[in-house]
């Protein structure tokens, strides 16, 4: 009888120590206003992150200089590469009459224009998203500065971590708009 107990009460502690589920974030397009303009194709070229939040694994702001990682919230890919495609998808969407190149797509011959985005923070942090990035489009060919911009972006999002996924994907829609808004006449 003293084992049986003994093995309830280990099975019962053992089941205690069980690891939470994993959660699988994605970013996801946000709709936004569109403009009627045609111009030659537009592609992303890429999106930089520090590496501190282009991980798997959801990071936050825990204080100015803190961050904390999460163990069971994680990205399905690593975050520059979602905000990459997302920002794509977005863009498209708001340019109906320009063809927006996703990540891998071939490059046209001609006069495309290129995006760089330079992310210096996207992280949740109590109880808001904040996107910091510097974009410059560039003409590809001539090599030139079409236009660049910087914007402070700040989101309510939910307390959990598809809360924050969402309210990240908010963000990058406002990015999205502002950036439509420097290729439209």
């Amino acid at each position: 009888m003293k084992h049986a107990a003994a093995g309830f009460v280990l099975l019962a502690l053992l089941a205690g120590c069980a690891a939470p589920k994993t959660t699988y974030l994605t970013l996801a397009p946000i709709p936004g206003p569109t403009a009627a303009t045609v111009s030659p194709p537009l592609g992303i070229a890429r999106v930089r992150m520090p590496a501190a939040i282009d991980r798997l694994y959801l990071t936050s702001a825990t204080g100015p200089s803190t961050m904390a990682v999460a163990d069971h919230a994680r990205w399905v890919a690593p975050l520059g590469g979602e905000a990459q495609s997302v920002l794509a998808a977005n863009l498209a969407q708001r340019l109906p009459d320009t063809t927006v190149l996703r990540p891998g797509d071939p490059a046209p011959h001609g006069g495309e224009r290129m995006v760089s985005v330079n992310v210096t923070r996207f992280l949740p942090a109590s109880g808001l998203v904040e996107l910091d990035a510097g974009w410059r489009i560039m003409s590809r060919h001539h090599h030139r500065s079409i236009g660049q911009g910087r914007a402070t972006i700040r989101v309510p999002s939910g307390a959990t971590p598809a809360g924050e996924a969402q309210a990240m994907s908010v963000a990058l829609g406002q990015l999205a708009d502002r950036i439509a808004a420097h290729l439209t006449p």
